[in-house]
């Protein structure tokens, strides 16, 4: 099974220590990468990706869906208030490599309606994990769009605050990623199964 290194250790591993104890003559190999492996070539069962799913190689079960918040250090914002969506759209974000410009997303705003958002000023930093963006913004480099289960303890201590909380990005999916076989082996599927117990 391979993961991110955060929600792998968040999320995954606890689930696999269970798996493993209600399957004791199972083997399990856990592999935390950032990178997308080939499923296939590396010999994994399952990969377990976030965010929405481009490669149609493999077979996909969503499992949960999981919200994105923007977040920035008290520091930064205090020096930096954002209080409008235009500001918002020429702050300083930092950014997951993997995303490609145009960085557009559609938010929910506090009426429920529908608005069209779009990052104007070009990031001046990236990186390729989520851990990172994470260090950048508690560090005070500005706005970091993130996986709440991941900031929920900054945010809980005040490290870390919600940018413009009233408006919502598309929560994203959690998905059991796997080789398109003729027979889905039974461990895959309990595997998922068990997932979407646990986190559905």
């Amino acid at each position: 099974i391979t993961t991110t290194p955060e929600y792998g250790a968040q999320v995954i591993i606890p689930a696999l220590a269970e798996f493993s104890q209600r399957h004791p003559a199972l083997r399990v190999r856990h592999v935390s990468s950032s990178h997308h492996a080939d499923l296939i070539s590396e010999r994994f069962d399952v990969a377990i990706r976030l965010g929405t799913l481009a490669d149609s190689r493999y077979r996909a079960a969503l499992i949960s869906r999981f919200a994105i918040v923007p977040v920035a250090a008290p520091s930064w914002l205090a020096q930096h208030p954002v209080k409008t969506l235009e500001e918002l759209a020429h702050a300083a974000w930092i950014i997951h490599e993997r995303l490609t410009a145009p960085l557009r997303w559609p938010l929910t705003g506090p009426d429920e309606e529908s608005i069209a958002f779009e990052i104007k000023q070009a990031p001046r930093l990236s990186a390729d994990s989520a851990s990172a963006l994470m260090a950048f913004a508690l560090a005070g480099s500005g706005i970091a769009l993130l996986p709440e289960w991941l900031v929920a303890a900054a945010l809980a201590d005040s490290a870390l605050v919600k940018v413009m909380p009233a408006f919502s990005f598309p929560r994203q999916g959690v998905y059991a990623v796997y080789p398109d076989a003729q027979h889905v082996p039974v461990r895959v599927r309990a595997f998922i199964d068990f997932l979407r117990e646990r986190l559905g």
